[in-house]
């Protein structure tokens, strides 16, 4: 995490993430708009081949691609802790939207069987890749109210990725009459939509997570008297380390001080040890300590 008064590098991934995303979005969109495919039955794999619109769905794609690397840039600039196994799987996600969008799907009028086992696969690995990586980051955030909130939203990505494979069976097998009712009760085609839309809003909870820990970077700090050293228990800047999504601006008005380390006094009387308790884990640190603080004016 980011310390408290330290300033987060977080804010450029953050614009460059949401301003790749929004615009695959409304490409998206407007391709919808314009082609004349049905979204009801039909995949998106199919939009490459449109009689209006022709290109817009790799560009989107591609763009989506772009938007969830710098995704992963934002959480690493904000200080969020990221496993190997987070980044490699937030890496799989992207080259495997970027392969689907170079390798169009293969159909009977647009026969093209390498490309569309190429497409098929990297699909599959981006689209499983996405909540494994979430499920992953929430691990990591363990203990905070972050944990939780990246936690459902990946449990939502995965249920719908669930959905959507199935209704692609059912598309496999509708040979068979009766998978062939499935794909008229449950369409391939709104399935997939759905599930993309959860991946995206997961994109999305991670970035306001990012988001968070960035305004706690750079405005973080401990309210006191200008000249004044703030007396803080050892534990207390532990704490405040780990929780970075707290509001740490003093309502009122005044000074907000970074903490730039502690001070121990061993002259003081040791002071209960017991203001925050067990935090993360540790136990609290007894003794009188003085927190070095540099003092900002925030009108």
């Amino acid at each position: 995490m980011t310390f408290p008064g330290e300033r987060s590098r977080a804010k450029p991934w953050l614009i460059a993430s949401g301003a790749a995303i929004g615009w695959a979005l409304v490409t998206m969109v407007v391709l919808h708009l314009i082609s004349s495919r049905d979204p009801v039955f039909d995949t998106l794999s199919s939009y490459a081949y449109v009689d209006r619109g022709t290109g817009m769905l790799g560009a989107s794609v591609l763009s989506l691609s772009i938007g969830s690397l710098t995704a992963l840039g934002a959480l690493a600039a904000a200080g969020i802790p990221l496993s190997r196994t987070t980044k490699l799987l937030f890496v799989l996600w992207s080259l495997g939207l970027a392969a689907a969008a170079i390798f169009p799907a293969s159909y009977p009028e647009y026969p093209d069987p390498v490309s569309g086992e190429i497409h098929l696969y990297a699909c599959l690995i981006a689209f499983l890749s996405l909540p494994a990586a979430g499920f992953t980051l929430r691990d990591n955030l363990r203990g905070t109210p972050a944990a939780r909130q990246v936690g459902r939203l990946a449990w939502g990505s995965a249920a719908g990725l669930i959905v959507f494979g199935l209704t692609f069976i059912f598309v496999r097998l509708s040979d068979i009459p009766f998978f062939m009712t499935l794909t008229d009760i449950f369409p391939v085609g709104v399935a997939q939509r759905l599930s993309l839309v959860a991946h995206v809003i997961l994109i999305g909870g991670m970035l306001k997570v990012a988001s968070a820990a960035h305004r706690a970077g750079e405005f973080g700090g401990v309210t006191v008297q200008s000249g004044r050293t703030a007396r803080v228990q050892e534990n207390d800047v532990l704490v405040g380390r780990e929780m970075a999504f707290s509001s740490p601006i003093d309502q009122r008005g005044g000074h907000l001080a970074g903490v730039h380390g502690v001070e121990r006094d061993p002259f003081r009387a040791a002071e209960k040890p017991h203001r925050v308790p067990r935090a993360g884990g540790r136990d609290p640190v007894a003794g009188a300590d003085r927190a070095v603080v540099d003092a900002q004016t925030f009108e």
